[in-house]
């Protein structure tokens, strides 16, 4: 087996095919970095349960975005922290229908949510555990880093909702006007955008029109350029909310690592009994902290194209 993975022979193909093992369990962990940061409410939560299921392997969730194939879920209250079903493994989603096949079959309702599995104690309600993401960070309302925001307006971020309308210039203004006004911040130079491919085709459709009435080249498309607003970047991310815009000063984020992503040399290799395979720990330790939360905002409630 070695040898077919690696394409070598002999001695050398366990540690080739090992090597190979080990690079895309990081690369899985980038995604599930990149997953954490736009979506993690601390909780380890990665979507809602959408409708009841009874006895099945397709279950409807809130977005099946954040779910990676491989990845092991339980589906707790969303109140109690009490687990409904699982572990099981995810198998596949289906980002259009909104729903993902799981290993075996659940009995879950719209109460409960799908967790990454480890993460909460399944006997009290959902906690703060996971390190913070953008939705926990960029807010107006309830508590961070154990502090109220009522009590500290400055930990207050700039929210505007859209109503459930289509993304346009006048909400981008807004939020950037906000900025601008409610806080000591003076320019916007070190600020982003943040958002899935679906509001920043939005964005383009906009402002297509004032492209072509500036622009004589006959290439129209969107360029590596274009990929702005009034000069501020926009990055974008498979993993973020379709429903939502970000606009923070993305300097003001820091990741605090207590312990950088490597393998647990306490538990090193440890062999499957029974097979031909040996597993191996990799661990992180950090939290994402922002030291400047009224430097933060985001347009929520966006309606988005189909996917």
């Amino acid at each position: 087996m070695a040898e077919a993975v690696s394409r070598r022979g002999g001695e050398d193909a366990f540690a080739s095919a090992v090597t190979d093992a080990i690079s895309m369990a990081v690369t899985r962990a980038g995604r599930d970095f990149e997953v954490n940061f736009l979506r993690s409410d601390g909780t380890g939560k990665l979507a809602d349960v959408s409708a009841v299921v009874s006895s099945n392997t397709v279950v409807s969730v809130s977005d099946a975005r954040p779910f990676i194939e491989q990845q092991s879920v339980v589906f707790l209250d969303n109140n109690t922290g009490l687990r409904a079903a699982g572990p099981v493994t995810v198998l596949a989603r289906d980002i259009s229908a909104g729903t993902i096949t799981v290993s075996s079959a659940v009995t879950v309702n719209t109460s409960h949510g799908a967790y990454k599995r480890g993460e909460q104690s399944e006997i009290s309600a959902p906690a703060d555990i996971t390190a913070l993401g953008l939705p926990a960070i960029v807010n107006n309302t309830g508590t961070i880093y154990n502090l109220s925001r009522t009590t500290f307006p400055t930990l207050q971020s700039s929210v505007v909702s859209a109503g459930n309308t289509a993304l346009d210039e006048s909400l981008l203004r807004r939020i950037r006007r906000r900025l601008l006004v409610q806080t000591a911040v003076g320019t916007v130079d070190q600020f982003v955008m943040i958002s899935n491919y679906e509001q920043y085709d939005r964005y383009t459709e906009i402002s297509l029109g004032f492209r072509r009435f500036n622009d004589m080249r006959l290439d129209l498309g969107a360029q590596q350029e274009m990929t702005t607003f009034e000069g501020r970047p926009w990055l974008l991310s498979w993993a973020a909310d379709t429903s939502i815009v970000y606009f923070i000063n993305l300097g003001s984020i820091e990741r605090g690592v207590v312990r950088p992503l490597s393998i647990d040399e306490r538990v090193n290799m440890a062999w499957l009994p029974g097979s031909d395979a040996f597993t191996t720990l990799i661990k992180y330790y950090g939290e994402n902290v922002c030291r400047q939360l009224n430097q933060t905002s985001k347009i929520t409630d966006l309606t988005a194209p189909a996917f």
